[in-house]
């Protein structure tokens, strides 16, 4: 029985989690929260002051002489004296709610910052992770009050301990025995409470895939991205019904733990009523034998209410304090996940020359979680200045090829040098500004013309040139000087008078964005697929004099995109199959040659 309850006091003060909390709004807001502590303590010191001064002012006014000339203003010195510590109070009040509204102000800006710091700093793999999101969208569903909300609960609690410190010392008076009972018969709904807080968090972490889940498909119902394709293959209503499925089930399993917590917080509310009607009962019946007197059962009939609503108010108090400190538990989830520590690690510096030698060295990766793997002993070299084709069909490893080019994720075996040095000495960050990848799935960004082009390279200084000369090349510029306000036009449909055009120009757009970049290797991965077949022959038949002298590696099923390069891999399955030039490469036997020595209508 004592190991039980010991573990069950273990879980509750695991879940709580004060310190973490305390610590995480004294750095969001360290001077606020000192001064918030001030204003409460203050607002009851005030409110105790206000109350024991009308205590004073009744008191003199019982025991006035009328005869007496100068009891007149002595009394309103007092009405003075109360009023003053009532205002008092009340701006007290004002104040400190206007101080606690600015810190959580300031505690929701920290933690939203920290949730996209902890992001942005997490590998690659986390985001191909389920778990990952699930992570997530419980740190999200927590929200970013909750912290201040736990702060401010503890001050209230505090406060209300106090004032029953000051109102139970008068029960104690009366009789000794009357408060412990009183909180005897309160504390049943705070253990039902916490013990169905602790129900509904373990509910919520084992149904946040599910939750997920009907948020996926509400966007799906009403998202542009597939408006058209529901319509067309009329998805709506079948979609709408599994949204549904999951929301009824969802609601009714939550009714149902709602349910079952207000049945049990019905039986001990009306236990903690009978218990202080009981008091009452035994304070009366005192007074009856004589051995309470009436003065007595006139102060316990005013105080003793009060004192039950207190006791009520820090019951209820440190439940929805636990409450939502389980819910903060899912926000520090989110920011213990294991982030690679570089800080204390020691970078060499990049290669200065003009043109640098990038190689993959029998490089062999597999996913996290993954049983086989996705490339096996992969050699390729990209020489500085030269252009590199990679061809393969659909699951042949290439786009783990780019993230691996990429740094973001490293080789399981072999290494990835530039200029013979592998490239995990360099700073990931000065490494990655030297690679400039085209995506297949590039991103679309609901932003100006011209930013979307500088997102290429933001550390760059701001030149329009720069920025028109990338847009030329890319073929961009001739669909953004037609539009009103040409570069500073906002692009896409999410914000007003945002202008949406074709994937092709997108991809336009993002091709844009890699040639404005002062990388010295270019990655261009399926980066025309979305272009006709004029835009691009113009790309890749002046390809050379695009890039300018810079390197390049590119991946399409297109001929017309690699028959220009210098050296061409051809990717299967993981593994380099065949290599050489598009010349040597038609003249042999293999897959390079039944893509491309057929007349090819897409070539």
């Amino acid at each position: 029985m004592i190991n039980i309850f010991t573990e069950k006091v273990k879980k509750i003060t695991t879940n709580l989690n004060l310190k973490k909390t305390i610590l995480l709004v004294l750095n969001a807001s360290k001077g606020w929260l000192i001064l918030s502590v001030v204003m409460i303590l203050a607002e009851t010191i005030l409110f105790l002051g206000s109350i024991y001064a009308l205590k004073i002012l009744v008191d003199k006014i019982s025991h006035i002489n009328f005869s007496d000339k100068n009891s007149e203003s002595e009394i309103i010195k007092y009405v003075i004296f109360a009023a003053a510590l009532a205002i008092g109070y009340a701006v007290a009040r004002a104040i400190s709610a206007y101080i606690i509204e600015v810190q959580a102000t300031k505690v929701a800006h920290h933690i939203d910052e920290k949730i996209h710091l902890t992001a942005i700093s997490l590998e690659l793999s986390y985001f191909e992770s389920p778990d990952y999101y699930d992570v997530l969208s419980r740190a999200k569903e927590a929200g970013s009050d909750r912290p201040n909300l736990v702060i401010t609960t503890m001050l209230e609690i505090a406060k209300n301990i106090l004032n029953l410190a000051a109102v139970g010392s008068l029960i104690f008076t009366i009789n000794w025995i009357l408060l412990p009972l009183l909180i005897a018969f309160v504390l049943p709904t705070l253990f039902v409470r916490i013990y169905f807080a602790n129900k509904q968090n373990l509910w919520r972490i084992k149904h946040t895939p599910l939750e997920r889940k009907s948020a996926y498909l509400s966007n799906l119902l009403t998202a542009d991205v597939s408006a058209k394709e529901i319509r067309v293959f009329g998805l709506g209503e079948y979609l709408n019904n599994l949204y549904k499925k999951i929301r009824v089930e969802v609601f009714e399993r939550n009714l149902n733990l709602s349910y079952k917590r207000t049945l049990s917080e019905v039986l001990t509310t009306s236990l903690a009523s009978m218990g202080f009607f009981a008091c009452i009962g035994y304070i009366a019946v005192g007074t009856v034998r004589g051995t309470t007197s009436v003065g007595d059962i006139v102060l316990f009939l005013v105080i003793f209410p009060q004192s039950f609503t207190i006791i009520q108010n820090i019951s209820s108090g440190i439940s929805i304090l636990y409450h939502n400190n389980i819910f903060i538990n899912s926000i520090f989830e989110l920011f213990d996940l294991k982030i690679e520590e570089k800080a204390d690690e020691k970078y060499i510096d990049l290669p200065k020359d003009q043109g640098i030698t990038l190689e993959l060295k029998n490089v062999s990766f597999t996913y996290p979680h993954a049983i086989n793997p996705t490339l096996k002993n992969i050699s390729i070299t990209i020489p500085e200045g030269k252009i590199i084709a990679i061809v393969g069909l659909n699951g042949a490893g290439k786009s783990t090829l780019i993230k691996l080019l990429c740094k973001l994720y490293k080789p399981n075996q072999g290494e990835i040098t530039m200029g013979g040095t592998n490239i995990n000495s360099f700073n990931e960050l000065e490494y990655r500004s030297q690679i400039s990848p085209v995506f297949q799935d590039f991103s679309k960004y609901n932003v100006t013309a011209e930013d979307n082009i500088r997102f290429g390279d933001i550390s760059k200084p701001y030149s329009e040139d720069d920025i028109i000369d990338a847009s030329k090349k890319s073929g961009a510029h001739a669909f953004v000087e037609k539009f009103p306000h040409q570069y500073k036009t906002m692009m896409g449909r999410l914000f007003e008078d945002g202008h949406e055009v074709s994937i092709g120009q997108w991809q336009k757009l993002a091709i844009a964005r890699a040639l404005f970049s002062s990388a010295r290797i270019l990655i261009f991965d399926e980066a025309t697929s979305a272009l006709d077949a004029v835009a691009e022959k113009e790309l890749y038949d002046s390809f050379r004099k695009r890039i300018s002298n810079r390197s390049a590696v590119i991946i399409s099923h297109r001929h017309s995109a690699i028959k220009h390069a210098d050296y061409i891999y051809v990717l299967s399955g993981g593994t380099i199959l065949q290599h050489g030039t598009d010349e040597e490469l038609l003249n042999m036997d293999g897959d390079y040659a039944k893509l491309f020595k057929t007349p090819n209508p897409s070539s």
